[in-house]
This record gives structure tokens, C-alpha cells and sequence, in this order.
């Protein structure tokens, strides 16, 4: 590293902690062993799942897996108000006293926590696969769009919880804004790209081609 230059160029609304910032080797010589060579595929071009055909599915489920702890993150701030924390300009002592904070409540809350089931057993069947068993594309797209789902269960709890908790939600010392902006940002992860991913489960799915989308 101290051949190296750090530019802070990781400016952004939400993730923040991870610092990820560009790295600059300017005149730096890299030796053999440090490169990585990318085995080739059927078309000649270099393989970007390294001969593992679920390679990307298992990274989506690992970015995805940091934002099931933001949705997780917001569920436990608006819990912990939601028997003191009164509604605005009713007769409610408290958010559990009204029926439909409670019903806005219970579908955030079985949204966060089946979402994270579902990421679970998603993870374990990926584990499962053993080397050199057959992946079709439209399994591999299918595990993909589960991602997708999962992360619209997320979304929308948190936005129910911040509908909840009203607008001192956004105060910058309450770690729900936090929470919200790392999964809005998070959810716009390149790995992710729900809308080609969505693009690309259709194409196998109505049998209209092949995907868009390494992956």
C-alpha cells in the first residue's frame, strides 16, 4: 500500500462505511503472480464466473445479504418506539394502540423477516450445488430473480416502517435514515441490476432468446 495513492472518490448518499474509494497505481510494476487470469468460455470470451456456474448468483446473494441487515437494522429501530412512540394529532398514546399501525407493522415486519428466510434457503441451495453439476441458464436466472424479490420485500418494509415512524425518521442522528439510504443505495448494486435481470429471466422464461447479461 505504500506504493499506492487512495483517491476518496466514494462520495455517496448511503453505504458509506465501506469505503470504497479508488485505489491508484501510478508507475507501479505488478509482478506475474499477482495477475489473475479468467478462464475462457464456450464463445472465446473470458469467463467471469472462473468455471463456476453459479458464481454470480452466489455474489448477488452476498451483496444482498448486507442490505437483509439494513431492512433487519430499521425493523428493530421502529420496534423499540412502537409502544411509546404516539401518532400524530390522534387520542393514541402509542403506534400499538392503533389498529392500523399495528396491521402497517405486522406486514413490515413478516416482510423483513420472511425476506431473510427466503435469502437463507436461497444461499443453501447455492451452497449445495456441487462442481461440475449442470446449471441451466434459466435456473441460474431463476435464483436471480428470487434476489430481485426479496429485495422488493425489503424496499417496501422499510418503507412502511418509515411511514410509521413518520418524518424525525430523516433526522441525521436517527439510524433509520441510515438504514434507508444504505438499502436504496445498495439495491442499485451492479451485481444486482433487477432490470436486466428481470430482462433476462423473460427472454428464457417465454423461450424469446438468450440473456443480456453474464449470468
Amino acid at each position: 500500500m505504500s506504493e499506492l495513492a487512495v483517491d476518496r472518490t466514494w462520495r455517496v448518499a448511503g453505504l458509506q462505511g465501506t469505503g470504497s474509494h479508488t485505489v491508484v497505481a501510478d508507475g507501479v510494476f505488478v509482478p506475474a503472480e499477482r495477475l489473475l487470469d479468467f478462464p475462457l468460455g464456450p464463445d472465446g470470451a473470458p469467463d467471469l464466473t472462473q468455471g463456476r456456474p453459479l458464481e454470480i448468483a452466489s455474489q448477488t446473494v452476498s451483496v444482498t445479504a448486507t442490505l437483509a441487515g439494513a431492512a433487519l437494522g430499521a425493523l428493530d429501530v421502529v420496534k423499540a418506539v412502537i409502544q411509546t412512540r404516539k401518532p400524530p394529532m390522534t387520542q393514541y398514546n402509542s403506534l400499538a394502540e392503533s389498529a392500523s399501525a399495528r396491521h402497517v407493522f405486522a406486514e413490515a415486519e413478516h416482510m423483513v423477516n420472511s425476506g431473510y428466510d427466503r435469502l437463507i434457503s436461497l444461499a443453501g441451495r447455492i451452497t449445495e450445488q456441487l462442481p461440475g453439476d449442470d446449471v441451466t441458464a434459466l435456473q441460474r436466472s431463476s435464483m436471480r430473480m428470487e434476489v430481485v424479490s426479496i429485495l422488493q420485500q425489503f424496499l417496501r418494509a422499510v418503507d412502511l416502517l418509515l411511514d410509521l415512524h413518520g418524518s424525525s425518521a430523516f433526522a441525521l442522528d436517527n439510524p433509520l435514515q441510515r438504514f434507508w439510504r444504505d438499502l436504496n443505495v445498495g439495491a442499485r448494486h451492479a451485481q444486482l441490476s433487477t432490470y436486466l435481470t428481470t430482462e433476462n429471466y423473460g427472454l428464457l422464461v417465454t423461450g424469446a432468446g438468450g440473456p443480456v447479461q453474464v449470468g
